[in-house]
């Protein structure tokens, strides 16, 4: 994605809907894609552009759901729109400092993790009587359909000669396919409504107070199951030992450390298939710790 350009077209777009010349404007890239800051004055706004086509059209939805159930903020979408060749996203500014910058201090930690882990438990209590959510207006009553729902295209990218993955990472997929029913029996009934990304880095928190202010990026909002969000709380600052808190708060059904690896691989799937990421050393390495659990 190029820099100068997005800068161009967000600072543009926010001279269109606030009237303003914005006087600071910061740019940070991101996995899925690039995040432009403005200012002028009071008047703040963040501009978001996308790698993923449709993925901002997904988080349109996933912060009007979140909005309805959580007690913290999720930022306010003023616009949504398209300039050369681009679909961006202009959000609400939000107050806050990301949590991987969490400070390592025992009431930091502590009341930061009390919080964020409640968080989650309120979402995580909703669930649908339909099961489990394959698009807007279609459910599974069970976890392991839904699955083979929504992974099924991304086992067959990773499986064609159009993937970027090894011999020895396609056949290591192969047998974790294979093994989806008996790895994802013990969860097959009980859907929750899950952030699906809720690692730190998607989290606000309050450097006065260490509370949790807001929760961002939900753009795979849906119904699943609880354990696709407690995976997510091993990806950054695992030193916080956020899954550990909140499995004290919630248990969670036996087999659950050889689900944390097989969800994780999954998602590393995903990713690839959804702007082309890779990386063969990071991937192998969780298939060790895979099959250590499965010893």
């Amino acid at each position: 994605m190029n820099q100068q350009q997005l800068e161009r077209i967000a600072s543009s777009t926010f001279k269109k809907l606030f009237g303003l010349r914005a006087t600071f404007v910061q740019t940070e890239q991101t996995f899925y894609g690039c995040v432009v800051f403005l200012a002028a004055g009071k008047q703040k706004a963040v501009i978001k552009f996308s790698k993923e086509i449709g993925r901002l059209a997904k988080e349109i939805k996933g912060v009007e759901r979140l909005t309805k159930i959580l007690d913290c903020p999720v930022p306010a979408i003023y616009f949504y729109g398209r300039d050369e060749g681009y679909d961006y996203l202009v959000l609400e500014w939000l107050d806050g400092q990301s949590a991987h910058e969490l400070p390592p201090e025992k009431k930091a930690i502590e009341t930061f993790g009390e919080h964020y882990t409640d968080i989650l438990l309120a979402l995580h209590e909703c669930s649908h009587e339909q099961g489990f959510e394959l698009d807007e207006q279609s459910f599974s009553p069970t976890l392991i359909e839904a699955f083979e729902h929504w992974m099924f295209p991304v086992y067959r990218y990773l499986m064609s000669s159009a993937s970027p993955f090894s011999s020895q990472l396609k056949g290591d997929f192969e047998k974790l396919w294979d093994s989806r029913q008996q790895v994802l029996a013990p969860i097959n009934h009980g859907s929750s409504l899950v952030h699906d990304d809720c690692h730190i880095g998607n989290v606000l928190f309050d450097p006065k107070t260490y509370k949790v202010t807001a929760l961002i990026d939900p753009c795979d909002v849906g119904f699943k199951h609880r354990e696709f969000d407690v995976f997510h709380l091993y990806d950054v600052r695992p030193d916080l030992n956020l899954a550990d808190r909140y499995m004290k708060k919630a248990s969670l059904a036996d087999g659950y450390q050889l689900r944390r690896w097989f969800l994780s691989l999954w998602d590393d799937a995903k990713h690839s298939r959804n702007i082309g990421w890779y990386d063969d050393a990071w991937i192998s390495h969780k298939f060790k710790r895979y099959d250590q659990e499965c010893a």
